[in-house]
């Protein structure tokens, strides 16, 4: 296998014998000069068809956490009947890594949606129980039940990014997530970079949020109190979540969103706001 990219020590962007570009961990393979060889021994774990927006990300991370998410999505795809997207062991990687940052904190935050997550998306439910046993485990973390819902969401949203949509729809949601997105830049002064993770990330959180209120189920979870709480503290972010409750509204047609649905739109602006800050 021949290594052609550092992404950092550990890891490089690699060919394969067919030719076929894949990611490789291992200790020292991104070390010295590109291109060079790498024998197989020395390869830990290969992710195949990554997207390029996010190889910053795998050099981000912990590798003990890229390789637990890597197993994890392996389960996934063992235990699930649909497809999952190439880029799940990543975007379960920077779940699990915000997760256990969280926990090492003591910030315990029960997870919007946990409820209809559990009912709509048991299978995916289940997995994420197993990888918080297995968190716990491996990193030697405190873990929240709740935070199971959040995995689950991640394996579920790797799904939806797949699912084929009707023209219409695929309009309301690719005019609501722009539309949002220029609310953040407004609100918080920043400029979200639309080929980042960060900003696939927030369409992917945003877009279901949009599937669920287009459903008529309103999120029903046990977070109404944290509402007033997290409005005061992200003042800026709660200003973006309310413009941005209206827009979908208007789009939609649908009634007003819940303080709930407000409340998991905040969670996310406040994210992506801090992460796209954080990078300069």
């Amino acid at each position: 296998m021949q290594a052609i990219r550092k992404i950092n020590n550990n890891a490089a962007v690699c060919l394969d014998g067919k030719g076929r570009e894949l990611v490789a961990l291992g200790r020292g393979i991104g070390f010295g000069a590109m291109p060079h060889e790498v024998a197989l021994a020395d390869i830990s774990r290969t992710f195949y068809r990554v997207d390029e927006k996010y190889l910053n990300l795998v050099g981000e991370m912990p590798e003990d956490v890229l390789e637990f998410a890597g197993q994890l999505a392996d389960v996934c795809r063992a235990t699930l009947s649909y497809e999952l997207s190439p880029n799940l062991p990543i975007t379960l990687a920077d779940h699990i890594a915000f997760m256990i940052e969280r926990a090492r904190k003591h910030m315990v935050v029960q997870m919007p949606l946990a409820y209809d997550v559990q009912q709509a998306h048991p299978v995916e439910y289940r997995l994420g129980k197993m990888a918080i046993r297995g968190a716990k485990k491996t990193f030697g973390v405190r873990l929240d039940r709740h935070e199971a819902t959040g995995i689950a969401l991640s394996i579920v949203n790797s799904a939806l990014t797949l699912s084929e949509r009707a023209t219409r729809r695929e309009e309301d949601v690719s005019f609501l997530i722009e539309g949002i997105t220029r609310l953040v830049e407004e609100e918080t002064g920043i400029t979200v970079d639309r080929d980042s993770f960060d900003y696939a990330r927030f369409a992917t959180h945003v877009q279901y949020l949009i599937d669920r209120v287009s459903s008529g189920e309103p999120i029903d979870s046990q977070n109404a109190s944290l509402y007033d709480e997290i409005r005061a503290a992200y003042p800026g972010a709660a200003e973006c979540a309310n413009r941005a409750s209206k827009l979908i509204q208007v789009r939609l047609k649908v009634p007003s969103l819940t303080n709930e649905e407000k409340l998991y739109l905040m969670l996310h602006v406040n994210r992506i706001s801090e992460r796209v800050s954080a990078r300069g």
